[in-house]
């Protein structure tokens, strides 16, 4: 039996999903293939990484699922990844992306209410982050949130 590289395959199927994300037009079987990236993803991750990994994949799924409009299965891995983050000393940016997630995850839910305090709590995350590479990433994500 052959090894596996985790941490390869991980980072692979996560720069994957961010192929599928930025098309302008996917189909059927792309939007298969992004949630089944995000899931492989994580599945690696949980091999290979650690705590900021294993929220970063959560959120992951939770982005793919939104995007192909599972707004439950979204809010399920966006919910679990804020939990995970509360668990130990995330990086600003984390914390902040974790909240996005949750805006966009109510977002594909149709609950405009909790997607706008989301929202809110985000930008104000956005704000504090300390690193202005990753303040504009995060709001670059931030502002693609359907409203």
């Amino acid at each position: 039996m052959t090894e596996i590289d985790h941490r390869t395959l991980a980072v692979e199927t996560y720069n994957r999903c961010w192929d599928l994300l930025e098309r302008d037009e996917r189909s059927q079987d792309d939007d298969f293939e992004l949630i089944t990236a995000a899931f492989t993803a994580r599945y690696h991750w949980s091999f290979a990484g650690g705590p900021e990994q294993w929220v970063i994949s959560d959120w992951m799924v939770s982005r793919a699922a939104a995007d192909i409009g599972e707004g439950s299965l979204s809010l399920a891995f966006a919910l679990r990844a804020n939990r995970a983050a509360q668990e130990f000393d995330a990086p600003d940016w984390l914390v902040a992306s974790v909240a996005e997630g949750l805006a966009r995850s109510y977002a594909a839910l149709g609950d405009e209410s909790a997607r706008d305090e989301w929202i809110i709590s985000a930008e104000r995350l956005v704000e504090a982050i300390a690193h202005e590479e990753d303040r504009d990433l995060i709001a670059s994500q931030l502002a693609s949130v359907p409203r």
